[in-house]
């Protein structure tokens, strides 16, 4: 994509051409979408999903947020605020693309990946091409406070461990583990392990 934006970049192209190049290797773990820029308050810039992120999850429903729509009536303002119209204004004023991590808590998800932003380069400004790949979307427990056996233990989970090991490491018997595990699920009022990991210790 940034070939097509810097083989363009000397005259007045539409979005199209930039995205079109990578619109078919956009994965299902990914999210392409246009941003329309001027002459416009931000507020009233318009997003359209050219490929929606397609995973399906029961955390949210990404259909309903990837709708085509004015950014006024996107549910979380203060996300929009900052990771589309803020990193828009960012690129259009620099006139230089920015690919960048991200690592944002929105809705009661955490969602972490890699982003890459393409701005028109033409007087004009009227476009934004924001491509996004989600590497992990998980819910976000209550902010939790473990003792350090707990983040040990959690720590070694991340790696793989079983519980036998783990207890063999940290000198538990594995049962004591599991209980461990279950308090620690049950404080951070997650569901599962996997999200219990996914939690920042």
């Amino acid at each position: 994509m940034t070939d097509a934006w810097l083989e363009n970049s000397r005259r007045e192209v539409s979005a199209d051409v930039i995205y079109r190049p990578v619109e078919d290797l956009v994965r299902i773990n990914m999210l392409l979408a246009v941003v329309e820029t001027a002459p416009m308050s931000p507020l009233d810039w318009r997003v359209h999903f050219v490929r929606r992120y397609g995973i399906p999850t029961s955390l949210v429903s990404a259909d309903e947020l990837q709708e085509s729509r004015s950014l006024r009536d996107f549910p979380d303002q203060a996300l929009v605020s900052e990771h589309i119209v803020g990193v828009c204004q960012k690129t259009i004023a620099g006139k230089k693309w920015v690919s960048d991590r991200i690592d944002l808590v929105a809705r009661g998800l955490r969602v972490v990946g890699n982003r890459l932003v393409v701005p028109d380069l033409s007087e004009t400004a009227s476009w934004c091409v924001i491509l996004t790949e989600v590497q992990s979307l998980s819910i976000v427990g209550l902010d939790t406070r473990f003792d350090d056996t707990d983040i040990t233990i959690i720590q070694l989970l991340r790696e793989g461990m079983s519980a036998r090991e783990i207890g063999q490491a940290i000198e538990f018997s594995p049962r004591t583990v599991e209980h461990r595990v279950e308090k620690m699920k049950t404080r951070a009022n997650v569901k599962t392990v996997a999200a219990l990991l996914a939690m920042k210790t």
